[in-house]
């Protein structure tokens, strides 16, 4: 059994919700035409009596109920507008009389006065042309920086130079009050540097045998350019925007009973065809038809039936089917135990002829609906606290603060209830969402939110007044619990930048970046050439991209797209210049062979004196060649008892301490000339050479042969200077240690072999 309390508390919620009404169901009186009327008396009357600049000059430009506009948007005085209209027709008058003489001028307004342009020679006349013009007011004839060129000979020049497919780059070609200059797509905003040629760029189309690119005939002319987008986009009545009207009848004709909806946002279809999401409501459960978009001259301002749009889809208001539970079984029952649905409905077959972009009206005022839009790039939830935007045919463009999500309880057309989840907002006076206005758009920053449903009066139960209430379909819900399986909404990708500098020079085969600014995670960019796209790369998670650049030198002229789904951006069009990559140089790879030789150097040293078996392995190729030293030495020992005596006898006598009887000449000599040991006899080379003291295990090691044989060997290591040592510049410190060892080894062996004589001859 429900509880008591929160049944009431829950009927509570639908006593309001009870007087919640579908924003959908606008009625329109049959459209008559429009009545022709004449300028009222009094505005005749008022006329007359008007200040005698409005009255006396004849073909003044009328100003009545102009003032204040004209004061808000161009900072001036009725009075100063009309003088300045007055040198606006002089110079219109001037420019036609100088071109039936051949005169070349450019014609201008500025500070309520006409300025003539003409070449330095053409003064005279110029002012001669001036003088002989009846004209409204006086103009000045000033000598021009260059040779003005006419506009219309630089338009007619461009489309026979110009090839078809470059002519869709250019945006305008203008007389400004500095000339001509011509508007374009890959342009820079650039000065002319002296009289454009036009000769030159039919001459260069004619040698080639082929027509220009836009880029070429500016080279070739030398005209002034700027900035532009290409072909500019009409404001047809083909471009269709979220929170556009449309009419809907049941008979699929206007009558006195037809209605209007607002179209929510542009989509696709699963196979990629154009949709567009509304309000399920609007199609009064599947009974209405399209009759076509409703063209209006401002909000709820209805002039007629424009465009066909396309037919009722999926539709869903409440639960499924349309169903919702009788306002009898409502109060009588758990509302909770109702199912939650949804308010939403797809418009498919769409006319082909209707452009949808990815966008929402935002009704500017004074202009078409058209002319001001916001772009929607994601599809997202609305969270307590949001400032909710919408846009209808009823209210225009209007925000509010969302204030809940939930489920809300809307009146069917069956004495039913639906229960719809979406979030409600603020809509004081019903300024924000109202009749008419369902289906219509509910963002929140560009993200698309919502769809209008419905609206309420507040806690007073009182329509009208500042505590009326908003109701918006969740979008996130209508995606996640698949009721439109297979659509999504249109989203605005922004056209690829590149981070590359245009016309920079980059070597063959490193990378050429860009950037697509609040790309979505999936996005991908398209790298065309000659039409075709050549590679695809995808974004980061902060919009950037990289692919490598080709390895052919020269220009590289490339086009770039982003896309993600069926959504496409604009192209950006660049060029880089590839450059051949250096050669790497042989340096690098000489510099560890060359470190190389100065340890070959200092190895030389100590191989004399190292013997071949107790040499550290720091050198152990070294050891084997002075093998051949102690072979000299004793020329009475065959030359096979060496090799044995270094293994046998060192284990069997040997001496611990090598340096406590240390000799008194021979510790200074040694120490001047270290390097200088090469050549001698086993002998010299043991006198000559001095033992260092070595440490640790090193000294036990080194100290096997008989100290009474070998007192040269006695020299402490601290009269060695380092800085003669030649591995000092290696780093190598063992080498000292080497040397010392492999003299003592040397003596060892000297005396093992007399031992060995005289056992042998015993």
């Amino acid at each position: 059994m429900p509880n008591p309390n929160k049944k009431t508390a829950q009927r509570g919620i639908v006593a309001a919700a009870a007087t919640a009404l579908v924003v959908g169901s606008s009625f329109m009186p049959a459209v008559a035409a429009p009545e022709a009327t004449s300028s009222p008396s009094a505005s005749a009357s008022s006329s007359e009596s008007a200040t005698p600049s409005a009255t006396t000059t004849e073909g003044a430009v009328d100003t009545t109920g102009l003032p204040e506009a004209i004061e808000r948007d161009l900072d001036k005085t009725v009075d100063e507008y009309l003088e300045d209209s007055k040198a606006s027709e002089t110079a219109a008058t001037l420019d036609k009389a100088l071109e039936q003489e051949g005169i070349e001028a450019t014609t201008s307004v500025k500070g309520g006065e006409a300025s003539i342009s003409v070449e330095k020679s053409a003064v005279k006349k110029a002012e001669k042309v001036v003088k002989e013009t009846p004209t409204a007011t006086e103009a000045v004839v000033k000598p021009a920086k260059q040779i003005p060129v006419n506009v219309h000979k630089v338009v007619e020049n461009a489309i026979a130079s110009i090839a078809p497919e470059e002519l869709s780059k250019i945006t305008a070609i203008l007389q400004t009050s500095n000339g001509v200059k011509v508007l374009g797509k890959g342009l820079q905003n650039e000065k002319a540097e002296g009289t454009p040629d036009l000769a030159a760029a039919s001459s260069k189309a004619a040698a080639e045998g082929d027509k220009l690119s836009l880029k070429e005939f500016v080279e070739v002319t030398g005209v002034a350019t700027g900035k532009g987008s290409g072909a500019a986009d009409t404001s047809a009545d083909s471009d269709i925007y979220g929170g556009m009207g449309y009419a809907i009848d049941p008979s699929g004709q206007l009558t006195d009973q037809s209605s209007v909806c607002s179209l929510g946002f542009n989509a696709w279809t699963a196979g990629g065809a154009d949709a567009i999401l509304s309000a399920g409501h609007c199609t009064t459960d599947g009974t209405m038809k399209i009759l076509g978009l409703a063209e209006q001259s401002a909000p709820n301002t209805f002039e007629g039936v424009g465009a066909k749009v396309g037919t009722f889809g999926f539709n869903q208001f409440g639960g499924p089917g349309n169903t919702g539970p009788s306002i009898e079984e409502y109060y009588n029952s758990d509302p909770a135990s109702h199912p939650i649905g949804t308010d939403i409905s797809v418009i498919d077959d769409i006319n082909p002829n209707l452009n949808l972009h990815p966008a929402v009206s935002q009704w500017p005022a004074g202009q078409d609906e058209r002319d001001k839009t916001i772009n929607i790039t994601g599809v997202s939830k609305a969270v307590v606290g949001s400032d909710i935007c919408v846009s209808g045919r009823t209210t225009g463009w209007s925000c509010s603060k969302m204030i809940a999500e939930g489920a809300f309880f809307v009146g069917g057309y069956k004495d039913d209830v639906r229960v719809v989840w979406g979030y409600t907002a603020e809509n004081p006076g019903q300024t924000v969402l109202d009749q008419g206005d369902s289906g219509g758009s509910a963002i929140v920053g560009n993200n698309a939110v919502g769809i209008n449903s419905a609206n309420s009066p507040g806690a007073d139960g009182i329509e009208n007044n500042a505590d009326d209430l908003a109701f918006y379909t969740s979008l996130d819900d209508v995606f996640e619990k698949g009721y439109i399986d297979g659509y999504a909404i249109k989203l605005f990708i922004n056209a690829p930048t590149a981070t590359t500098k245009n016309g920079a020079e980059v070597e063959a085969g490193s990378e050429i970046s860009g950037n697509v600014k609040g790309a979505k995670s999936g996005t991908k960019v398209d790298i065309i050439v000659d039409g075709k796209v050549v590679k695809t790369v995808s974004v980061d998670a902060s919009g950037n991209f990289k692919f490598e650049a080709p390895d052919t030198t020269g220009t590289y002229n490339f086009t770039v797209q982003a896309h993600k789904g069926f959504d496409k951006s604009a192209t950006t069009d660049s060029s880089v210049v590839i450059v051949a990559a250096p050669t790497p140089t042989p340096t690098p790879t000489e510099e560890p062979t060359e470190s190389a030789t100065p340890t070959e150097t200092p190895t030389e040293e100590p191989t004399e004196s190292a013997t071949p078996t107790e040499t550290p392995t720091e050198e152990p190729t070294e050891s084997a060649t002075p093998t051949e030293t102690p072979t000299d030495e004793p020329t009475e020992t065959p030359t096979d008892e060496p090799t044995e005596t270094p293994t046998d006898e060192p284990t069997e006598e040997p001496s611990e301490t090598p340096s406590t009887s240390p000799s008194e000449d021979p510790t200074d000599e040694p120490t001047e000339e270290p390097s200088e040991s090469t050549s001698p006899s086993p002998s010299e080379d043991e006198s000559d050479e001095p033992s260092t003291s070595p440490s640790a295990s090193e000294d036990e090691k080194q100290s096997e042969a008989p100290k009474d044989d070998e007192p040269s060997k006695s020299a402490t290591p601290k009269e060695t200077p380092k800085k003669e040592d030649p591995l000092a510049d290696t780093g190598s410190s063992s080498v000292p240690l080497i040397a010392a060892g492999g003299a003592m080894a040397l003596a060892g062996a000297a005396f093992l072999l007399f031992r060995r004589s005289a056992r042998r001859h015993g």
